[in-house]
């Protein structure tokens, strides 16, 4: 990454000057600073492996750094030390997350490691586990040796470490920023018991799986790494190369462009994490002009386990700034931590000048002493929502036999929390009231939240996740949740999927006008929709377009799943349905029109519209009364030569919409339906006749009349697969005006 051309003379300068006088220094078997990274992976005597095309270079302390992803990358080098002259590890690290482990109690945990030489009960190990806990364990004729450092390693900034063995003084010494964090002692003139096995960085000696993942590597930057082949006294630490002022991490710890720069399925314009694993955004919220979204991570790769929850922010829902994770597993002791086994989704919320969020919380202890699962609290009061303070939890799941994903709103003098439950008889809701907080007031339980009793709503589910509880008028409340397990599954039917209610909110009882739930989108795809205000007090909503591809493809890519654009909803005209369009901040991706016909005829033979774009929005109006008389076939992602495409049908005639990817990939990884189908209500919605599809990457978006909606995942292999056709397969021509918008996030 390239810098100014002072800043980098005055660093070069620098590190010269710091080597000129490092003569006293003795030849290190391994120095590594990457400011040269070969084609072949290698610098200063390490090689470095990633499944990515090229390690990750990034701005480090002096000059560049290597960028670990947290699962595919480490590096290694063979290395040959002495047994009684002892050695020094000296590094600058900044980790982006502690290492994932499996969610697993603590005695079993398998930590990570920094740099390690092991091999059976031979060797030494500068490890860190996934709850932040590090230290340097070593070999010796003494035994083994283990210093452990007396704080958790900090994150999101540089930190330079060193540890050293001296056998003639028995000593084992650990150093944070040049200051003693851990020490051990064994016996004067005692020797090292070393390993015959690569030296490695940001990987342990045992890898950890989850399938054909490797869970337990390091996500963070690495610079200016050196072994050093005996104990180096202070003065000559003093030595070791170090920036006159240690620079800001956030450079450091982006997940730099190159690293998915070929990647033709990653979205471009819409919001995501920037890199590894996602699920459920949570906490939409507005606090002053800033937008903030929460959501489900995995921080080291595409896999899941050990939930965070991630934040980024924005000022339009458009461009987002990713942030450091807002909350992470942690341990209140040695051994348990009421959110250790994961900080899974919730909901947040602002009153009195702070903002807190409910997360359902889950450990290894107890169900109902430990509140496990459960819902806990924390607090902000950090205006940019950075910064949190966990609470403790203030919820546990007595009376259901599992809780997750509280939502809360607040009326007058009091808050109202619903959580999502797997009850007797299937899904349903847990409900609490929180009257004017007085200290120590407690979360009440009320009998029912709804009328009628919740098995008589549910769709044969287990439980229901994600609820979603918010006023569209002043008259009409919505409920939405996502039912999971029992008969419904991801790939059968009823399919995973988020549903709705609308109905009446009085007197602490929802009442839905109809016992049978409506599907949020037309066909499965999109779910989990968390919703917040704009600024006119209109409704936003953020949903996930889950993967419908193998863990195998995921892993390959490098991360997984996707965030919805951003939705307005509104009532229709029925005052009982739900309207779904895209957010009016949608028009500001849109660059100069690419098509804008005026009068374009569908008929038989299918009509190419365009070809190249990798994002764009695409707008068919039909010519003003003139329904379509039979369906229109629209192609989009498809190769030139027919190979590819995924096509898109819309059948007013039978009020019918259908996805068929039967034909969208020539490559193996595409799973699930490849035929979807879903029913359109021209009562509800109007005649068809206003198309809004968005594509980017391999997400597709559909709106029609701005009103009904979906959202699906395709996975084209082809770079080829851009071009987009159009038809109707009866003998008459439809009339309509097509506009085409390349979409491009605004600077």
């Amino acid at each position: 990454m390239s810098r100014a051309p002072r800043a980098l003379l005055a660093a070069l300068a620098a590190l010269v000057a710091t080597w000129a006088t490092a003569a006293s220094l003795p030849v290190p078997v391994v120095h590594a600073d990457f400011d040269a990274i070969s084609t072949g992976g290698r610098s200063g005597g390490l090689q470095i492996s990633t499944q990515f095309p090229a390690p990750d270079v990034v701005p480090g302390v002096l000059g560049n750094a290597w960028r670990t992803d947290g699962f595919s990358s480490y590096a290694e080098a063979n290395v040959v030390l002495e047994p009684r002259k002892g050695l020094t590890i000296s590094f600058w690290v900044a980790l982006e997350s502690y290492p994932s482990d499996l969610e697993v109690p603590v005695k079993d945990l398998v930590p990570s490691s920094f740099v390690q030489q092991v091999a059976g009960d031979k060797g030494f190990d500068l490890y860190i586990d996934t709850y932040g806990r590090w230290g340097f364990k070593v070999a010796t004729s003494a035994g083994p040796l283990l210093a452990n450092a007396n704080a958790k390693f900090p994150l999101g900034r540089w930190v330079h470490v060193v540890a050293t063995v001296d056998p003639a003084a028995g000593a084992v010494s650990l150093l944070q920023d040049e200051k003693v964090v851990g020490a051990a002692r064994g016996e004067p003139g005692m020797s090292l018991r070393l390993a015959q096995a690569p030296l490695r960085l940001a990987t342990a000696p045992t890898d950890t799986k989850i399938l054909d993942f490797t869970i337990n590597r390091l996500n963070g930057a690495f610079d200016l790494v050196a072994v050093y082949p005996e104990a180096l006294s202070e003065e000559q630490r003093a030595l070791l190369p170090r920036p006159s002022k240690i620079p800001d991490a956030t450079a450091s710890l982006a997940v730099p462009d190159s690293r998915f720069a070929t990647d033709i399925l990653r979205p471009r314009v819409h919001a995501l994490p920037p890199a590894n694993w996602t699920n459920e955004p949570h906490g939409l919220i507005r606090v002053g002009d800033t937008w903030h979204l929460f959501y489900q991570r995995t921080p080291n790769g595409p896999f899941k386990t050990l939930m965070h929850w991630g934040h980024m922010s924005s000022r339009d829902l458009l461009v987002w700034d990713n942030h450091q994770d807002a909350l992470a597993p942690e341990l209140q002791s040695d051994d348990f931590g009421f959110d250790m086994k994961g900080i899974w989704s919730g909901h947040v919320i602002a009153d009195g000048g702070k903002a807190f969020a409910f997360y359902t919380s889950v450990n290894h202890g107890d169900r109902l002493a430990a509140s496990n699962p459960g819902v806990a609290m924390a607090v902000s009061e950090d205006p940019q929502l950075k910064s949190w303070k966990k609470l403790g939890p203030v919820v546990n799941s007595r009376g259901a036999k599992d809780i997750r994903d509280p939502f809360l709103w607040k009326e007058g003098n009091t808050w109202h929390m619903i959580i999502g439950a797997a009850l007797e008889g299937g899904g349903g809701l847990m409900y609490y009231v929180l009257e004017a907080a007085e200290k120590g007031a407690r979360w009440q339980p009320r009998q029912k939240f709804m009328e009628p009793a919740y098995r008589m709503l549910d769709i044969g589910s287990e439980i229901w996740e994600m609820p979603v509880f918010e006023r569209l008028s002043d008259e009409v409340s919505i409920l939405v949740v996502n039912p999971i397990g029992g008969k419904v599954s991801k790939y059968g039917e009823p399919s995973t999927r988020a549903v709705y209610w609308t109905g009446t909110w009085a007197g602490g009882t929802f009442k839905p006008f109809s016992r049978t739930p409506q599907p949020l989108d037309l066909v499965p795809g999109h779910l989990a929709p968390t919703v917040g205000r704009a600024a006119d007090g209109s409704l936003r909503a953020i949903g996930i377009v889950d993967e419908r591809r193998t863990p195998q493809a995921q892993r390959r890519a490098g991360w997984a799943h996707t965030f919805s654009l951003p939705r307005s909803w509104t009532l229709m005209k029925d005052q009982r349905t739900l309207s779904q369009a895209p957010a009016p901040e949608l028009a500001a991706l849109r660059a100069e029109p690419a098509i804008d016909h005026s009068a374009v005829a569908i008929g038989l033979q299918p009509r190419l519209l365009h070809a190249g774009h990798r994002a764009y929005e695409l707008l068919i109006e039909l010519d003003d009364g003139q329904p379509a008389a039979g369906p229109i076939q629209l192609d989009v992602l498809a190769s030139p030569d027919g190979q590819e495409f995924t096509r898109l049908t819309f059948d007013p005639a039978k009020g019918a919409v259908v996805v068929d990817k039967s034909k969208s990939t020539l490559s193996v990884d595409s799973e699930g339906p490849q035929v979807l189908r879903g029913s359109y209500s021209a009562e509800s919605f109007g005649a068809m006749q206003r198309l809004r599809v968005f594509v980017d990457g391999s997400t597709v978006e559909v709106f029609i009349n701005d009103a009904a909606a979906y959202s699906v995942r395709s996975y084209p292999s082809l770079q080829s697969s851009t071009e987009i056709r159009i038809s109707t397969d009866v003998a008459k021509a439809l009339g309509a005006k097509v506009s085409l918008w390349p979409l491009r996030l605004p600077r």
